[in-house]
């Protein structure tokens, strides 16, 4: 009899770990898919390419396939297997980066959407800016999921800074195109739906650094305010060079 429940269990802990490992592939290949809709959202936009922006659309619902069954399976998990601790952590923290997976290609699907057909953005800044932000928010999608497949917490939270570079790129493309559809002119059209590109790859690199946040509370239980305390905003600084020091005789008023 003892044997027997030992072997129960066992087989148990056996189809534990392999419905685990079945719930992170489809995760990994869920966010290959994802990541996917943005490179090809942001070729779309930056070349006006509609036949391209078609192509990532017929995607969408594969990405929603994704979603659901990661759910389903993630649910499933919980109810019949009933985990504790880390494996309980870790099944919550796939149905959220999941969720963030999702956002993650809808946001690629969308900047396929913002593109004015014909050629290249005639600003050259423009074009490299939004190239580099695409590159560096990806780079950090991979780099939040690959330290949640392995178990790495540390990898995790090198994910963090990262984001400075995307944001320091979204400040000067989102001032650079201020300037230039204050000027007016025939590509006042692409300037708008660049500056919402680049928004949208922002939010693809804040949805990296979610994804991150619940690694690490899958990986060591921590919470982010445990050791990433939120920072308050910096004000909104506009467009344009700063304003002349008053000089040194002047009164106040």
């Amino acid at each position: 009899m003892i044997e027997r429940k030992e072997d129960a269990r066992a087989v148990a802990s056996e189809d534990h770990h392999r419905a685990m490992a079945a719930l992170k592939q489809h995760v990994a290949e869920m966010t290959d898919l994802a990541v996917g809709m943005v490179a090809d959202g942001t070729r779309a936009l930056l070349q006006g390419d509609a036949e391209l922006a078609r192509s990532i659309a017929t995607r969408d619902a594969a990405l929603d396939r994704y979603d659901l069954n990661i759910e389903i399976e993630s649910i499933r998990l919980v109810a019949v297997m009933q985990p504790e601790g880390p494996d309980l952590r870790t099944a919550e923290s796939i149905l959220k980066i999941a969720n963030c997976v999702d956002r993650i290609g809808r946001l690629g699907y969308d900047l396929s959407r913002f593109l004015v057909p014909g050629p290249e953005s005639s600003d050259a800044d423009v074009r490299e800016r939004l190239r580099r932000m695409d590159e560096k928010a990806r780079a950090m999608v991979g780099e939040a999921i690959e330290a949640f497949l392995a178990g790495d917490a540390a990898r995790a939270k090198a994910v963090f800074p990262m984001d400075e570079a995307v944001d320091e790129l979204h400040r000067l493309t989102q001032q650079r195109l201020i300037e230039l559809l204050r000027k007016g002119g025939p590509e006042s059209d692409r300037r708008a739906f660049e500056l919402l590109g680049a928004r949208h790859l922002e939010r693809v690199a804040d949805n990296a650094c979610k994804i991150a946040e619940k690694a690490i509370y899958a990986i060591t239980g921590e919470r982010r305010t445990e050791y990433l305390p939120r920072r308050a905003p910096a004000p909104a600084r506009p467009p344009g060079p700063p304003p002349s020091p008053p000089p040194a005789d002047a009164k106040p008023p």
